[in-house]
């Protein structure tokens, strides 16, 4: 049973909300001040939030949780009538919007998956492996490499990286170094092809 803290001041849809997440524990707030407080008591495994709300925005919980600790990794999910919003909350942290009105399987199935799929902190192991592989990239490349964190895995170019292969990557890229300025990579090769 998860934890979802919903942020509507609509009684109507506060209802509805209630019975679609019937076997998990809900808390319905109707506007920012009580969400806020309520955050700082409570962790909840989702957030729902309106962005109209009586004394301010949807906006508002999602800077207070994203600068929370505690709370920076909690999923959030957008539901307004007012796309317009979309994006900036998107950047601020938000992690998937719906529009109003929304189908019901597409709010059971992004609230569960939401549930379900909990950001976490990557291990510091990886961590290091990351900054690793990271450093020795943009020592080769002059950038910095691209990549994100799912919540489960590193992926870099779309391709799911684990800890091993971040090492050995890492020990490729600085075997391209030689005097401190990276070699061509295609001369090393032709290197390797004349010595067999």
């Amino acid at each position: 049973m998860a934890t979802v803290l919903i942020l509507e001041d609509n009684v109507e849809i506060a209802t509805i909300y209630e019975r679609i997440f019937f076997n998990h524990k809900t808390c319905i707030l109707p506007d920012v001040p009580e969400a806020i407080s309520y955050l700082k008591a409570v962790r909840p495994d989702l957030v729902i939030t309106d962005f109209h709300l009586p004394s301010g925005s949807g906006m508002d919980v999602i800077n207070y949780m994203r600068s929370q600790s505690n709370l920076k990794n909690v999923p959030i999910l957008g539901v307004s009538v007012d796309d317009l919003l979309k994006d900036q909350a998107k950047d601020q942290g938000m992690d998937e919007f719906l529009m109003k009105p929304i189908e019901l399987k597409d709010l059971i199935d992004t609230a569960q998956r939401l549930i379900s799929g909990q950001k976490r902190a990557p291990s510091g192991e990886l961590r290091e492996a990351l900054d690793a592989y990271a450093a020795a990239y943009k020592q080769v490349y002059g950038r910095m490499p691209t990549g994100r964190w799912t919540g489960t895995q590193v992926m870099i170019d779309d391709q799911p990286c684990d800890i091993p292969w971040l090492q050995a990557e890492t020990r490729r890229l600085r075997s391209l170094m030689v005097g401190g300025e990276p070699r061509n990579y295609l001369m090393r090769l032709l290197d390797k092809v004349r010595r067999l």
